[in-house]
């Protein structure tokens, strides 16, 4: 979902070279030493990851292998190439038992193996590499089946009422905007942690109630009480990140999370 907008955002004034999970397996080292060797990039870009929260705590090392191991392995192959790596991470290192938004300095604490697997990512690439960006973000939607927007009006169309949980806040950040927000990034040059989310947050329940609104549907949204029934992984409550290093430092910012909403109900029209 979001390496086809990276695609998209890049190639005008890159020749981006994008590789899938079957055309190349970031857990063997070798391999993918290999791989990259033979290309010889001037620049890689991680948006490969586990991200079934589910998933990663029933297969913790799978979990690992992929979001830990995986970003290792890409690390060490660009410092033996000499070339900038960026790897893209998410709100989930956090805990979020605070209602102060996290900055690129607040001490992460994730709650589950999907933000202990990204977190550790984190570390070892920028351990192995100095010319890391790492991207903090949350919450993606964008133009691929069963994303978030289109669960809603799914769930709308077949269920005639929508239930959510509010049980989390974080800030849905469509795709196009995140994929635009990493190519302005890559040319400054200033390595390091940024958080590069949609302006403003919500619960689940009030994304979906906005969603509606916005498709101009009147179909009720109810409740979920007591969260999502039957997850084994704990999820972060409120995990709303402080944007302003990246405004800083590219002098630019995402849109607001409902201009995200609308504009991808526009082209979904």
């Amino acid at each position: 979902m979001l390496g086809t907008e990276l695609c998209r955002a890049l190639a005008p004034s890159h020749a981006v070279v994008p590789w899938d999970v079957d055309e190349i397996d970031i857990t063997d080292r070798e391999a993918t030493r290999e791989r990259l060797k033979g290309l010889r990039p001037d620049f890689i870009l991680n948006a490969a990851a586990l991200v079934d929260v589910e998933v990663c705590e029933k297969q913790p090392d799978t979990a690992w292998k992929v979001n830990a191991v995986g970003s290792q392995n890409l690390a060490l192959a660009a410092r033996e190439l000499d070339c900038p790596y960026l790897l893209i991470s998410t709100d989930y290192v956090f805990n979020g038992a605070t209602n102060a938004e996290y900055d690129e300095f607040s001490t992460p604490n994730p709650v589950n193996q999907y933000g202990r697997s990204k977190l550790a990512g984190e570390r070892l690439a920028a351990g192995i590499w100095p010319r890391t960006y790492i991207v903090r973000t949350a919450w993606l939607f964008g133009h691929r089946p069963r994303n978030y927007v289109d669960r809603v009006l799914t769930a709308a169309e077949q269920d005639g009422v929508v239930r959510m949980p509010e049980d989390q806040v974080e800030s849905p950040t469509y795709t196009v905007h995140l994929a635009l927000a990493v190519s302005r990034l890559i040319l400054t040059g200033a390595y390091g942690t940024y958080n590069v989310t949609s302006i403003g947050a919500c619960t689940r329940l009030e994304f979906a109630r906005y969603v509606l609104c916005a498709a101009g549907k009147s179909v009720p949204v109810e409740k979920l009480d007591g969260g999502t029934p039957a997850r084994s992984a704990r999820r972060p409550g409120r995990t709303v990140l402080d944007c302003r290093l990246y405004r800083l430092v590219t002098g630019h910012e995402l849109p607001a999370w409902k201009s995200g909403v609308d504009e991808y109900l526009s082209q979904k029209r």
